[in-house]
């Protein structure tokens, strides 16, 4: 790409003795999303207006019902954590060293760039709702796979936005050199 569109941030050892407090101090408005996926679960979460971050793992917490969903957020099984919203998005990720991090966040720069929309998984109704937290146990079908993304899908689907930014090479050619989450919506 020619333009970089991403700034490194330093994570230091706050991330790794709170992660959910060091996501949380990074969350602005517009990034109110998390997804983390760990080496024990996927666990998605919401970040409240009192700044405080809501976890499905919380929610749903029995690990002999939901052993998929009642995962705690531990910086030793985080492979990637990407806090995301319409302003931006921040991606953690495991390196040999501990973690690297980026943000992304779009302002008001004109950036070529295109968006997709991607269903979430699931068969029918959802099979668990806590309708006070806004978080619904969702079920894919013949598997039993289960996540809990904190949406209410009320006979709809449930989706993510995925927004890829365009690159250009020597010769002109377009290809998509990053890509990041924006929203999550039914």
């Amino acid at each position: 790409m020619s333009n970089q569109i991403w700034d490194p941030i330093t994570v230091d050892k706050s991330f790794v003795d709170a992660p959910e407090s060091w996501l949380a101090a990074q969350a602005n408005e517009g990034m109110r999303w998390l997804l983390v996926h760990a080496d024990d679960g996927v666990i998605w979460g919401k970040v409240r207006e009192d700044g405080v971050v809501a976890l499905s793992g919380e929610l749903f917490n029995d690990p002999d019902k939901y052993p998929t969903v009642a995962v705690e957020l531990r910086a030793i099984t985080i492979q990637q954590a990407r806090l995301f919203g319409l302003a931006g998005e921040l991606l953690v990720w495991r390196v040999d060293e501990g973690f690297a991090v980026r943000r992304i966040e779009d302002g008001d720069r004109d950036l070529d760039s295109i968006d997709e929309t991607y269903l979430l998984w699931h068969m029918g109704n959802p099979t668990a709702v806590d309708e006070e937290a806004e978080f619904a146990l969702l079920q894919e079908g013949q598997r039993g796979n289960r996540h809990a993304p904190p949406v209410i899908p009320h006979r709809r689907r449930p989706r993510v936005r995925v927004r890829h930014y365009i690159g250009y090479d020597d010769q002109g050619q377009a290809y998509i050199g990053l890509s990041r989450l924006v929203n999550l919506e039914v």
